[in-house]
């Protein structure tokens, strides 16, 4: 299912919901359009979860985009919304927000070759200690598909913004990555899992959570020589990077 066609269901139920407007004694008919709107957009959010990550990025930047687009059509003909349709203005609104704080929004590195992890400062976002938010240490190298940072359940506007050029998408659930090395001290794979999930023996975690259940945690110190900071590990040739869990985008 794409946004569109789960946009168009519940405007088609709002349409229908909405036949008694412009009758005598009911709702100025002007608001009609922007009624609809705002009630198919607050019923679609709570259906994101059906839509591919990238379909749900598109589907919330669209509904701003349309609330925006009611309410400026609106700007003259009102001094005051009706109360109707200022609480389904804000309805839309707050099922926006519920709906972004629902997904785990994961940032992954593109390529091409390894990223040296920088430093994101101002992570976790001062505003609250909701939520959770994890990153790989600063100097870790990441490899070509793999996750860096992520945060769930909170607003976290520096990581928003995109590492390296890499914006985050909205995924059903948090991950981690785990790289293994042989005898020789070589990286032989990362695996990415549910964060849940335990890695293979032996392997090491690269992802540090720094918000989790209320509390902020510091940023564990190691040393210069920590195997995923060391690029000769990666020589001559990076390893691949394995999937323990579902991709959809």
């Amino acid at each position: 299912m794409t946004w569109a066609s789960l946009l168009a269901r519940w405007m088609d139920l709002a349409r229908t919901s909405q036949a008694l407007i412009g009758q005598p004694g009911v709702v100025d008919g002007r608001v009609v359009p922007a009624l609809i709107t705002f009630e198919a957009i607050a019923m679609a959010m709570q259906h994101l979860g059906g839509l591919t990550a990238t379909e749900r990025s598109f589907a919330l930047d669209q509904a701003a985009v349309l609330i925006d687009a009611r309410l400026a059509d609106l700007e003259h003909a009102f001094d005051e919304l009706p109360d109707p349709l200022h609480q389904a203005e804000r309805d839309a609104m707050r099922s926006i927000a519920e709906a972004r704080r629902s997904f785990a929004w994961t940032i992954l590195w593109e390529g091409p070759g390894p990223l040296v992890m920088p430093d994101v400062a101002s992570v976790p976002a001062s505003a609250s200690d909701d939520g959770m938010v994890a990153v790989m240490l600063p100097k870790t190298l990441a490899l070509p598909g793999e996750p860096i940072a992520w945060w769930l359940g909170r607003d976290e506007p520096m990581l928003a913004r995109g590492i390296a050029g890499c914006r985050a998408t909205p995924l059903d659930q948090a991950l981690q990555v785990w790289r293994a090395f042989d005898e020789t001290g070589h990286a032989i794979e990362d695996r990415v899992r549910d964060v849940n999930d335990d890695g293979p023996p032996g392997a090491v975690p690269l992802i540090v959570p720094r918000l989790l259940d209320g509390c902020r945690l510091e940023v564990p110190t190691v040393s210069h020589t920590w195997p995923p900071m060391d690029m000769e590990t990666l020589e001559p040739t990076a390893p691949p990077v394995r999937w323990d869990v579902p991709r959809d985008w």
